[in-house]
């Protein structure tokens, strides 16, 4: 059961790295308009780049994606290190 549980939080933190690489490059490639591609990536990213503004409360604006990534990586290495036992049943 440990697996599963560590899988789920494991593929969520990964989708959600995965959304904020993408509004990054899909930013670079057609800039910043707002159409409901636009409104997705942020209703998805949103309460990540909160979190990380009050866990970094001196980050400039554009620091914001990058920390998150960051910190969810962190996150996924600690859950790792946590459940590596559980992993190798």
């Amino acid at each position: 059961m440990k697996i599963f549980i560590y899988q789920f939080i494991n593929y969520t933190l990964s989708f959600l790295m995965w959304m904020i690489l993408g509004k990054g490059i899909l930013t670079l490639m057609v800039g910043r308009r707002q159409n409901m591609l636009f409104a997705m990536f942020d209703k998805v990213t949103e309460p990540i780049y909160k979190v990380t503004r009050k866990l970094v409360p001196f980050a400039k604006d554009r620091w914001i994606p990058a920390l998150s990534i960051v910190l969810i990586i962190i996150i996924r290495l600690a859950l790792a290190i946590a459940f590596k036992p559980a992993a190798q049943l």
